[in-house]
């Protein structure tokens, strides 16, 4: 018999069930905080076999956010990567009860998902295909079918749903204390009642070494910082950012009412900010209402079990939204009125792995009120992660060193907050561009850029052009969301028409850039990237920093300025990544005298790619830029304009290209003078978004979106940057001479895709005939090919004819190529 169901549990007996132990004077592994999370981390540590762990607790086990969660359990999320982590709650939950006796009262009712609208219904489609990668059940609905789910629900303004049979609800706070139940009995010592104080460091003053804590101190190798809402603040004691802010979280439960059987599947209407779920015999309507209400984390009380009183006015859109769509909610009473801390990220995902600036940490927080549904799957991958010192999964979506360390500031996650929790439930348009906390990272042009007409997009907190409506004014286009065909498709295939036909001019200045220099730059630089950078002054190679095992951890590009100088550029939102893996990478032995300094806010990037690029650049320089005279990959210094300029002759479209750096100063006046001298050559203004389409249409790899740690480089379709000829050995070697050596064997390529009638965005999956081979990576419209163009990631063989992608569980046909299907070199295109 499955336990009653129970939320919001402050008497959850858990000294009977879970016996406490006094905090030791070491452990290999301490964690710090009691939730689910914490509680998950240890339980699947101890399960791969790590007992030396300690669970430390400020209080009691779930006393931070875990008590008041509202219990839903879904397995399918909006991406591959995290459906991996949440298609193991259920499964988890119900061993952890078999294995402690511990029942945390899991109810597989299933969940429904409606849609208001044609284009809310694309966008909750979109997992079906996911589902049916994962092998997890799925059925997209019509009203009748919706009704018959839950037959007090209004359907007349419904287009349709989603409903997930496997999905359930469960009660948090036991769940939480089954998985600590398990470590423990595994042998993990849990350690109530103790208040960590501080860090303890290295010699080096940066590796955390352990805890201090109320009690006294605990040496660790590694900390696990699963705080809750408290990770960014204990993180910042020891000089790391963790971007999260807590926010109010609000579920508000029914009396009794008949309406509440307890085979509903519970209920999410997006577009009413809002879930339902039964729980004995009444209703909890939950809220992710648009206008959040964030905290000062100095304002939230630590005494634990926090409630913060009722607030009915700022719930009752989000009420008159659940009485609108299930009217008995409108003849019942109110028992509980639950408003509660919890924690939000600016892009609404996760934060988890090790801090690239503090070795030694390692973090898994920030979950935007969804713990119950990742924990398990947090759990898992945080341990396998720590043990192995690796992701062995692909969590770069979730990575802790995708947000650089500005973004923990707290006056800009308060402000985006506000979003951020509404976020959840707000439509998902492709491309979708935050409206709070704007404008903090500005580039040195953006007047001028409005001026042109630009719509500016962040990434990385930058500002920086998607794309130009000349004429505009300066508050930019009129943006129009849309799946199929929004309101910068026009103007983006006027762009790639220019760089493939004239002249576009680029803003690259968001490239995040490094210069490694000194006595020990060459050889420290040699042994951590698979080609040879020892070249001659001027050269630019595009290079991997790989792992032992050969995954892809970077592929920036380096340019040896001088003998001692390079300059290492690399993606904007890597610009944290790229500076942890050189400092890590070149602190060794042999890189003696190599010093690491972040030059991004100092040099400005123009970028001109086109057929004519070379001649808008002649008309800027006395320098002989023929390509007999400057050939491909390399730089030079030269006057351009009134300015020097470090000139790369490089271009991420494909086509003909440079990449003019210039210190920061002097970009307005180099602007100005590339702006007149390209007035008679068609010079067009481009943003991000025909940057994209150029260089997947040309079959350019983007780290992070299409590659990343678990991916090799021969799978990548990047060989060529693999040197078996360089006398230096280097990190990965050995392992990427074995894979060269199977490399006709690949289990799984990345290949370019074409798609004629389709429009695609990311994350479809592929199709041969009726077997699931892939997935999407990204994708954009195709102005020179027509239809859509994307890299995806392909298991078996490419042969055959009988290619689709899938978009909401509908096919649209596509071929597929190991090699680009286009090719300006010889005017190429395949299809």
């Amino acid at each position: 018999m499955t336990a009653p169901e129970h939320l919001a549990n402050r008497d959850l007996d858990v000294a009977s069930v879970l016996p406490a132990a006094r905090l030791p004077a070491a452990a290999r592994i301490v964690i710090v905080g009691g939730g689910i999370v914490g509680a998950s981390i240890a339980y699947h540590l101890a399960l791969a076999g790590e007992t030396d762990v300690v669970l430390v607790e400020r209080g009691r086990l779930t006393n931070g956010t875990t008590w008041h969660a509202a219990g839903l359990v879904s397995q399918v999320r909006g991406t591959h990567a995290l459906t991996e982590l949440s298609r193991i709650n259920v499964e988890t939950y119900e061993r952890v009860a078999r294995e402690t006796g511990v029942d945390p009262g899991f109810r597989r009712v299933g969940s429904l998902t409606v849609a208001r609208n044609e284009e809310r219904f694309r966008e909750i489609r979109m997992p079906v295909s996911i589902a049916r990668d994962a092998g997890l059940p799925s059925e997209i609905v019509d009203r009748d079918r919706i009704r018959e789910l839950w037959p007090s629900v209004v359907v007349d303004d419904l287009v349709g749903g989603v409903f997930f049979p496997d999905d359930g609800t469960i009660n948090p706070g036991v769940a939480a204390l089954a998985l600590a139940r398990a470590a423990v009995d595994r042998g993990v010592r849990y350690v109530p009642d103790t208040t960590m104080t501080g860090f303890r460091r290295g010699s080096d003053g940066r590796r955390v070494t352990g805890l201090t804590t109320a009690v006294g101190a605990i040496e660790a190798e590694v900390v696990v910082l699963a705080a809750g809402l408290w990770t960014s603040e204990l993180a910042r004691s020891a000089a790391a950012s963790v971007a999260l802010y807590p926010a109010e979280h609000v579920w508000a439960m029914t009396e009794e009412t008949p309406a509440a059987t307890e085979d509903l599947p519970f209920l999410r209407d997006l577009d009413g900010y809002l879930y339902i779920r039964h729980h004995g015999g009444r209703f909890v309507i939950g809220a992710f209402e648009p206008n959040g209400k964030p905290w000062a984390p100095s304002k939230v009380p630590t005494d634990g079990f926090v409630e913060l009183g009722p607030d009915w006015e700022h719930f009752g859109p989000v009420l008159a939204a659940a009485r609108a769509r299930v009217p008995a909610v409108a003849n019942v009473g109110f028992g509980r009125f639950l408003r509660g801390p919890e924690s939000f990220t600016p892009d609404a995902n996760l934060q988890l792995g090790f801090v690239p600036e503090v070795p030694g940490l390692f973090v898994a927080a920030g979950l935007n009120s969804q713990g119950i549904i990742f924990g398990p799957g947090v759990g898992r991958a945080g341990a396998e992660w720590i043990l192995a010192g690796r992701m062995t999964m692909d969590l770069v979506e979730v990575d802790v060193a995708r947000m650089g360390r500005w973004a923990s500031q707290p006056r800009w996650m308060h402000e985006r907050t506000v979003e951020s929790l509404g976020g959840l439930y707000a439509m998902h348009w492709p491309n979708k561009q935050p409206e709070t906390a704007r404008g903090l990272r500005r580039l040195p042009l953006e007047a001028s850029y409005r001026a042109a007409g630009a719509a500016l997009g962040q990434v990385g907190g930058w500002e920086r052009p998607l794309w130009f409506e000349p004429g505009a004014g300066p508050d930019g286009p009129t943006v129009g969301y849309s799946y199929t065909d929004p309101s910068w498709f026009p103007p983006v295939r006027a762009e790639v028409r220019a760089t493939r036909e004239a002249v576009a001019l680029y803003d690259l200045t968001t490239y995040a850039k490094f210069e490694v220099a000194g006595r020990g730059a060459v050889s420290g630089l040699n042994r951590l990237v698979t080609s040879d950078i020892d070249v001659a002054p001027g050269r630019i190679v595009y290079t991997i920093l790989a792992d032992e095992r050969g995954g892809i951890l970077m592929d920036p590009t380096v340019t040896r300025l001088d003998d001692d100088r390079f300059l290492i550029l690399a993606p904007t939102v890597a610009q944290r990544r790229t500076e942890g893996l050189l400092r890590a990478g070149l602190s060794g032995a042999g890189s003696g005298g190599a010093v690491v300094t972040d030059v991004t806010s100092g040099w400005s990037t123009l970028h001109l790619a086109g057929p004519r690029s070379r001649e808008l650049v002649s008309r800027l320089t006395d320098e002989d830029v023929s390509a007999d005279a400057w050939p491909f990959l390399e730089g030079r210094r030269i006057d351009v304009g009134r300015a020097q300029a470090l000139a790369l002759r490089v271009s991420f479209t494909g086509e003909l290209g440079w990449e003019l750096l210039v210190p920061t100063e002097f970009v307005a006046d180099l602007y100005e003078h590339i702006v007149r001298a390209g007035a008679g050559l068609d010079l067009r203004h481009a943003g991000a978004y025909a940057f994209e389409a150029s260089r997947l249409e040309r079959g350019f790899r983007s780290w992070g979106h299409d590659m990343g740690p678990l991916d090799d480089p021969f799978a990548a379709g990047l060989a060529f940057a693999v040197s078996r000829r360089k006398a230096a050995d280097y990190v990965g070697r050995d392992a990427l001479a074995r894979l060269h050596e199977t490399d006709d064997d690949r289990p799984r390529r990345l290949v370019s895709l074409h798609a004629p009638t389709a429009v695609l965005w990311h994350g479809e999956s592929v199709l041969r005939g009726a077997e699931r081979v892939g997935r999407v990576t990204s994708a954009s419209i195709a102005p020179t090919l027509g239809g859509s163009i994307a890299l995806a990631w392909i298991h078996g063989a490419l042969d055959g004819d009988d290619w689709c992608v899938e978009i909401g569980g509908d096919p649209f046909p596509c071929v597929v190529s190991r090699e680009p299907l286009y090719d300006p070199r010889g005017d190429r295109l395949r299809s």
